[in-house]
């Protein structure tokens, strides 16, 4: 493993995204590009076990639209297992059961907005744990951003 790459996955740069279309592939490599370490799953069941599975994963990102996922049983389900996981959700609607503190992103965003929306939540963590809060729990609602 390279050094740059050995830096990035112990700086708490992982990201799960799960997608069903072709905004995968983008959103990848837009991440990827902007030095993230990012992990593909193409189901709801799929980025459950990634996120409990792999360490250090520092952001769940989901589009799951058509797919079937009920959005607010796989996002407790993972943070049962990892209190206090960001979540970003993309999409044209905000679906039924999503938690207050879990932002959506309009699917028609550019790169700017996506970095963007990333880079804050993945400091709302850090800055929670640097608060004194061991698992970086915040409820607090999040901005949406549906257009």
């Amino acid at each position: 493993m390279s050094a740059q790459r050995s830096a990035l996955l112990s700086e708490g740069r992982r990201i799960v995204i799960c997608d069903y279309n072709a905004l995968l592939l983008s959103v990848t490599g837009l991440l990827r590009m902007s030095r993230y370490c990012v992990f593909q799953a193409h189901n709801g069941s799929a980025a459950e076990e990634l996120c409990v599975e792999l360490p250090k994963i520092s952001l769940l990102v989901l589009n799951t639209y058509g797919t079937g996922v009920e959005v607010g049983g796989l996002i407790r389900r993972v943070r049962i297992a990892k209190p206090g996981m960001p979540v970003l959700h993309i999409g044209f609607t905000i679906p039924e059961g999503l938690p207050a503190d879990v932002p959506t992103l309009a699917e028609t965003f550019t790169p700017e907005q996506l970095l963007l929306a990333v880079s804050a939540l993945m400091e709302r963590r850090r800055s929670s744990r640097t608060a004194g809060d061991e698992v970086g729990i915040d409820y607090s609602p999040a901005p949406r951003v549906v257009k």
